[in-house]
């Protein structure tokens, strides 16, 4: 009886709640996680440097604070090697981000810009890495190779309506050199890209008549580009007729004349008028618009001779020139 007590009393006292202590953890190693989304970009006479900033350890504990955010650019070898590059690279202060919450860390966005007078004319890499306590650096991130060339200038444009559509044109740049064509109309909150050129102009296809619109154009060579040009505003006005309708033809047969043409290319043609002249006489319009290119020609007689001619027609009614005559005697 008395030696069950003993085995009572532990049973007893894990019943009132004295659990298993496990092994002692050792404590975190405090390395932050390394970044993986740094990116760099030569825009105007400046580098953009952006990165997220780690919101944990390697072993996944929370960061509150860094200790510090180590950024260097330095001349590109091959092949490269982080410990000689890192020996010889400048190092670029970076300001740490506030306090991050403990119970629900975020990473940190982190964005800055760099004289591109620094480093113009060479190639270079750029890497990042963070620490949480001294010396206890996270790895290097994900290295970002650039050539540093002289800043592109923003391109100076001009815009004017076109049968094409709005017509953009500025000066040429150094060879090489491709652009970005932005628009902004009423529906958009912001620029939208709507293409890219690799010559000084550019015609916006899509631009609708009687609308705003606001253009504005980014010169691109390798990883740099220029600051946005200065807004183009233009309100297109549709003064364009379509192209002269082609292909005219006129057959008589046992009792009409059956004329017919080529369909105009431009998208916006709403129809077609159609011009008769009879023995030689003054072209006189026949009737409302015509939607398809063919027309059957009843009001004939016998032994007399006509001539046909057509026009083309835009929703915004411009009517084209007449086209050459065609001929049938009946």
């Amino acid at each position: 009886m008395r030696a069950a007590l003993p085995a009572i009393s532990c049973l007893l006292a894990v019943l009132a709640g004295c659990g298993y202590v496990g092994p002692v953890l050792p404590p975190s190693p405090l390395i932050p996680d390394g970044i993986t989304d740094l990116a760099v970009v030569e825009r105007g006479d400046r580098l953009w440097i952006t990165f997220n900033a780690p919101a944990r350890t390697t072993d996944q504990v929370a960061i509150k604070n860094f200790s510090e955010i180590d950024l260097r650019i330095g001349p590109a070898a091959t092949p490269f090697d982080f410990a000689s590059w890192a020996a010889t690279a400048k190092h670029y202060p970076v300001s740490l981000p506030p306090p991050n919450s403990p119970d629900d860390p975020q990473p940190a966005s982190i964005s800055l810009q760099i004289p591109v007078s620094d480093w113009q004319g060479q190639h270079v890499v750029a890497a990042v890495r963070t620490a949480v306590k001294h010396e206890r650096y996270s790895p290097w991130s994900n290295h970002v190779a650039l050539n540093v060339i002289a800043p592109l200038e923003p391109p100076v444009a001009k815009a004017e309506p076109t049968a094409q559509g709005v017509a953009l044109s500025w000066p040429a740049q150094e060879p090489g050199v491709m652009y970005r064509i932005y628009r902004q109309s009423a529906a958009d909150k912001q620029p939208v890209e709507i293409g890219t050129a690799d010559q000084p102009h550019f015609v916006d296809t899509t631009a609708q008549s009687g609308m705003e619109h606001r253009y504005t154009i980014i010169a691109l060579k390798d990883r740099a580009e220029s600051l946005p040009s200065r807004v183009v505003t233009i309100t297109p006005v549709d003064k364009f007729a379509p192209s002269v309708p082609a292909g005219i033809t006129a057959l008589a047969g046992p009792d009409s004349i059956e004329v017919s043409w080529q369909r105009s290319p431009e998208p916006d043609t709403q129809g077609y008028y159609v011009y008769r002249s009879v023995n030689g006489a003054p072209l006189e319009r026949q009737g409302s618009l015509v939607t398809l290119p063919a027309y059957s020609d009843r009001k004939i007689e016998r032994g007399k001779t006509y001539r046909y001619a057509i026009s083309a027609v835009d929703r915004n009614n411009n009517e084209s020139d007449r086209s050459a005559p065609a001929e049938a005697t009946f």
